[in-house]
């Protein structure tokens, strides 16, 4: 065996490309059950990982105030321009990440994510002025990314019969770390102080790595078998479908906008319906952590329902729910409605969140899944980083109400676009939507 052949050898083991014999997978039980606990590991190092990231969120605020930003408008405009930074550099890079892991291995891309995380989330424990922190959250952008890595590990590796089921268990996982990292690390900021609550952070990520790397198996094809793949397919690689992957990248938008863009007029709403400046805060975030949980267990629910109907019709049926949803929290009377029409569409938004990753996987090309990821990771953090800018505009403008209606507006637009764009090219699709509406209108 040659030198080069053996580095290859090295390579495909490191990446997890090492096939094993029908009697070695039989003598551990089959690839299926491997299959399915290393999934199970993933979730847990994800539930970890998003947590970490979730963790500093509340007590940024204080923290840009102990940096010397004393007054309390200045340190709260600074936390909101810390907390977007990540999202905008993360758009820029995410689809170059992606296109790495379809080279590299998916797996070795979700470790280099968090390991950087490791190393960034930590660094912020020694900055002394707000500047050095939005430089760190610029980095983090642009060097982490743990959750696109981690759909994208998971829309390739999972069968195609339980892609739907998995990636909706894995957005399960990550809304119940978006809600429960927030009030984490509330406590750990009161009780241990600023500055530990972001090694907590560090070692929250660090233990997250510690599980991809031993935990999850990626099955690839070996190094050899990919490369004369390549040249037999040619020097010139077909261009991206974009056309085919806009519908579940504006869903993953709009549904991003539409969460953000409410939860930044959220606390002044609530106020208004309130009338208890002493409670508002709390409120505000028992209707946002309660959304969480129950987008949680939408993201359950859209994916079987996606493996029975089809990816199209629940992501469109998502959508128009939300919306609907969403439009009545305009003319909300006090703050009982409000919360019971959050959680409503928070269930819809968490429907539809693992159909549009599912819809991307299916109209990916088969090598470059990474890719497809990369590019929803952009649409999902520019989701990020204009829907509290759009949210705050219309808020200060018109008034806190229209931050929930135009984003409801947006996500019926947005489902009406799709049925129109669908229901020419299936007829079965126009069908059904022909008898729904006869049976309406009878």
């Amino acid at each position: 065996m040659s030198l080069q052949e053996r580095l290859r050898g090295a390579g495909a083991a490191a990446r997890g490309g090492f096939r094993r014999t029908e009697k070695e997978e039989e003598a551990v039980g089959g690839p299926s059950e491997e299959g399915t606990a290393s999934f199970v590991v993933l979730l847990v190092s994800q539930l970890l990982g998003t947590t970490a990231f979730m963790f500093v969120v509340p007590f940024m605020p204080l923290y840009v105030q102990s940096l010397g930003v004393e007054d309390v408008g200045h340190a709260a405009a600074w936390a909101g321009v810390i907390n977007g930074a990540s999202g905008a550099t993360m758009a820029l890079v995410a689809p170059l990440w992606g296109r790495l892991s379809d080279r590299m291995g998916r797996k070795l891309m979700l470790l280099r994510a968090t390991i950087a995380a490791v190393v960034v989330v930590g660094s912020m424990a020694f900055v002394t002025g707000p500047w050095q922190l939005l430089v760190l959250r610029l980095l983090q952008g642009t060097l982490t990314g743990t959750v696109p890595a981690a759909t994208s590990l998971v829309a390739a590796t999972a069968p195609a019969e339980k892609a739907g089921w998995r990636l909706g268990a894995l957005q399960t996982v990550i809304f119940v770390a978006a809600g429960v990292g927030p009030a984490l690390g509330g406590i750990s900021a009161d009780s241990a102080g600023l500055r530990t609550s972001f090694f907590v952070a560090s070692a929250l990520l660090a233990v997250s790595a510690v599980l991809v790397l031993f935990g999850v198996r990626e099955n690839k094809p070996d190094v050899e078998e990919t490369e004369e793949a390549e040249r037999d397919a040619g020097s010139e690689r077909p261009p991206f479908p974009y056309r085919l992957l806009l519908s579940g990248l504006l869903t993953l938008f709009a549904v991003h906008v539409a969460i953000t863009s409410a939860a930044v007029a959220l606390p002044g709403f609530v106020g208004t319906l309130a009338g208890a400046a002493d409670r508002v805060a709390s409120q505000a975030g028992w209707i946002i952590g309660t959304g969480a949980l129950v987008a949680s267990l939408g993201s359950l629910l859209g994916g079987r329902l996606a493996a029975r109907f089809g990816a199209r019709r629940v992501m469109v049926a998502s959508l128009a729910l939300a919306g609907l949803a969403a439009l009545p929290q305009a003319l909300a009377e006090n703050v009982p409605q409000l919360w019971a029409l959050r959680l409503l569409t928070s269930l819809f938004i968490g429907c539809a969140i693992p159909v549009a990753n599912l819809a991307i996987k299916s109209a990916a090309p088969a090598g470059r899944q990474g890719e497809a990821f990369g590019v929803a990771s952009s649409a999902t953090s520019a989701g990020f980083a204009l829907g509290p800018f759009g949210g705050g505009l219309l808020a200060a403008s018109l008034g806190f109400w229209s931050a929930f209606l135009v984003p409801g507006v947006l996500l019926l637009a947005l489902a009406v676009a799709l049925v129109l764009a669908y229901a020419p090219r299936s007829g079965r699709t126009t069908a059904a939507w022909r008898a729904i509406i006869a049976s309406i209108t009878r």
